[in-house]
Order: C-alpha cells, then sequence, then structure tokens
C-alpha cells in the first residue's frame, strides 16, 4: 500500500525562535504519524535560501520578533507571486504571533513608521507599547472545536472588513480584544495561539494535514482515535474550568 507523503518546509526556524514554538513541527511529525502519513520536514534557514514552493505542501513560519518578522516579509517580497500561487493553490501556510507582521498589508510602529508587508492577509498590525500575556482559548468554527494556548503579544492585528478570521475568542485577547482570533485566507492561517499550539491541540494539527493531503489530492485517511488525545483534550478542560475562575476578561 503507498504511503502518503506530505513535504513540511520549516521557514527560518533560527530566526523566528520565540516561545519553544519548535514544538510545533514535533507535533505535526506526531500526529502525521498517527496518520500513517510520511512527513519529512525540510528547513530553511537563512533568508537568502530559497523556498521550494512546487515542492512544500506544508510552510510553517514559527513565532519572532517585530524586527526578524519585518525582515521575513521583505525577504519573501520577491517570491510574492509564487506564495500568492501556492495559497491560490490550496496549498497550507501556518503562521504564528508576531510573525503575521510578515503576512499583512502593513505594520505600524511605536515611533510611527509604517512597514509594509505581503498583503497576502488582508489585515494591518500596530505595535503596542505594553506587552499583553495570559491565557487564550478560542473555537474554530470551520471545525467546530475548540484551541487553547496562551498570547504573549506586543502587536494588535486588525482585520480588514470581509477578513475571515480564525476563531471566535472564549477567553482571553486575540487579536485586538474585539474576540476575533487570527486570521485564514484559503488555508493559509494564522493564529496567536503559543503553547506550542499544535501540541496542545493535536486536532489542529490533524486538520493541517488533511487540508494539505486533500490539496496534493491524496486520499485521506481515517481520522485519529481521539483517545489518542485524550492528555490533551482533558487538559483544555482544567485550563477551562480555571479561566472560568478568573472572571470574564
Amino acid at each position: 500500500m503507498t504511503v502518503p507523503n506530505l513535504n513540511i518546509t520549516w521557514c527560518y526556524p533560527d530566526i523566528l525562535n520565540l516561545h519553544g514554538d519548535r514544538g510545533n513541527i514535533m507535533a505535526l511529525e506526531h500526529v502525521a504519524k498517527l496518520m500513517g502519513v510520511d512527513a519529512p520536514v525540510t528547513r530553511v534557514n537563512d533568508l537568502d535560501d530559497p523556498i521550494d514552493f512546487e515542492a512544500a505542501d506544508i510552510l510553517f513560519f514559527n513565532v519572532g520578533e517585530i524586527k526578524s518578522a519585518i525582515a521575513v516579509g521583505r525577504a519573501l517580497a520577491p517570491h510574492a507571486d509564487a506564495l500568492a500561487a501556492y495559497v491560490n493553490a490550496g496549498k497550507v501556510v501556518f503562521v504564528v504571533g508576531t510573525t503575521v507582521c510578515a503576512f499583512a498589508e502593513q505594520t505600524t510602529m511605536l515611533d510611527g513608521s509604517v512597514e509594509a508587508g505581503l498583503g497576502l492577509l488582508k489585515l494591518s498590525c500596530t505595535e503596542r507599547e505594553l506587552v499583553f500575556g495570559d491565557d487564550l482559548i478560542f473555537t474554530a468554527p470551520d471545525y467546530g472545536f475548540d484551541v487553547n494556548g496562551s498570547e504573549i503579544s506586543l502587536v494588535d492585528t486588525h482585520l480588514n472588513p470581509g477578513t475571515t478570521p480564525l476563531g471566535t475568542v472564549r477567553y482571553g485577547r486575540g487579536n485586538d480584544g474585539t474576540k476575533t482570533e487570527g486570521a485564514r485566507v484559503k488555508n493559509l492561517f494564522f493564529t496567536n495561539c503559543l503553547g506550542p499550539v499544535l501540541v496542545k491541540n493535536p486536532w489542529l494539527a490533524e486538520d493541517l494535514l488533511r487540508e494539505a493531503l486533500k490539496a496534493k489530492g491524496e486520499k485521506l485517511p481515517e481520522r485519529v482515535d481521539t483517545k489518542r488525545y485524550d492528555l490533551e483534550l482533558k487538559s483544555m478542560e482544567c485550563i477551562k474550568r480555571y479561566n472560568e475562575t478568573k472572571g470574564e476578561r
């Protein structure tokens, strides 16, 4: 029997390297194994290293500092058409945290300067003076499940009218305190959620892998038995109960 194959490209792991979110790659590898999917990981280390958009099925961009996200946006700008074609083909891009600045239309810095982004996500970012940190729980309407983790952010993300959020905040701040969390365009996903988010929510990792398989035309395997996610599900319920004691935020 032929084993389904997905190529995961880990973009700039030593530049976008905050909060231990390299664990997201480990989660993708683990869940892919549970699904019976071969999912080798290729690292693109330097900003001037080429990304093979043809070969890649999932592009992963970890959370980084604002200046690093801006640098990534500049490095990708000459390849904006290739990246847009990749997104339009339904292939998966997963962007975490402040790295959204690279994919935004623009980012306004504290000093008033404005940095252009790739514009693949119809949203804008604004740097804040104060860091926000707390738990983050949101419902992802496209999938009908909750996602939990934490948020440590120095940027407000403002969705343009008509831009689809990834989810609705149940607890925490999300994009900018308006109860929206993240954004999605086709299979380009952005979330503020740390944790690492795919470690704490392996069902989200599974859905990213399934979207990538569909885009590639691969046969979808059976869903992973939810008993495999028992520890993570119980953890989320404990966090929900704890946050209920803290009151509405």
